[in-house]
């Protein structure tokens, strides 16, 4: 939905840095709610982010440079979408250490192999370890280390199921999605209700992947991501309701 309202005649002026203190300010919060309380799908969010966005820059008859020149609507909305980019370099900082480093790896090397010694340096900057991560999120052979592809990722079969991951969390919940045999929405409840609360960082980082996938142009991982996104209010929905049946001894 797009709605227009006329400027008020006597809006004022800002500088460049006024206009970006203040989208720095409203912006993240303004995702917050697209992201957590509206469940925006992450194929969205970058249109949607627009409009909080404009409604910065819109208050003012003009926004200038030093010099005095117009910051135009291009260079504004340059502007939201790197806002958004920094909105999500947050979000990522939250997640547990493992996850971060697969994040990092994956943007390095995608599922190919890179040098064990790069491992070993990103991995300490996480405060994780290369041989902690083994054999479930990456494999290390011959000096070489190789991120799980995601198809690897299977039925959640423990043996550390209250400690997974957010990044594993998230590629098992997919395979319960979309597998055949996975079980569906149910299953995928069944995982985050295991969880606990680190099951809220698996829809943070289905976002965070969703970008990373999209601009790489792989459009399979990045529709599972954004359809993670899309079944998480009942993916919650359900491990909420399991939780309370088993709290009065209904079933598990």
């Amino acid at each position: 939905m797009l709605v227009c309202r006329p400027r008020s005649e006597d809006a004022p002026l800002a500088t460049r840095g006024q206009f970006l203190g203040e989208l720095a300010s409203e912006l993240p919060r303004a995702l917050e709610q697209l992201t957590h309380e509206g469940h925006i799908a992450p194929v969205d969010l970058a249109q949607a982010a627009i409009g909080p966005g404009m409604k910065v820059y819109s208050r003012y008859r003009r926004v200038e440079t030093i010099a005095g020149e117009a910051v135009t609507v291009r260079e504004a909305l340059a502007e939201i979408n790197r806002e958004v980019a920094r909105y999500h370099a947050r979000e990522e900082g939250a997640l547990d250490g493992a996850s971060r480093f697969c994040a990092g790896w994956l943007r390095q090397h995608g599922y190919a192999e890179g040098a064990y010694g790069e491992a070993e340096t990103l991995a300490r900057a996480m405060n994780v370890t290369v041989e902690g991560l083994e054999p479930r999120l990456l494999e290390a052979v011959g000096g070489k280390v190789r991120l799980l592809r995601p198809e690897r990722f299977g039925p959640d079969d423990g043996p550390r199921l209250g400690e997974l991951t957010a990044w594993e969390g998230l590629f098992r919940m997919a395979w319960h999605l979309w597998h055949e045999d996975g079980g569906g929405t149910a299953a995928a409840a069944l995982l985050a209700r295991s969880m606990g609360s680190g099951a809220a960082a698996v829809e943070r980082l289905a976002r965070i992947l969703y970008e990373h996938f999209d601009r790489a142009g792989d459009s399979a991982n990045a529709v599972r991501c954004n359809g993670l996104v899309t079944a998480w209010e009942a993916i919650e929905g359900q491990a909420v309701r399991r939780e309370e049946q088993a709290g009065l001894g209904i079933g598990q």
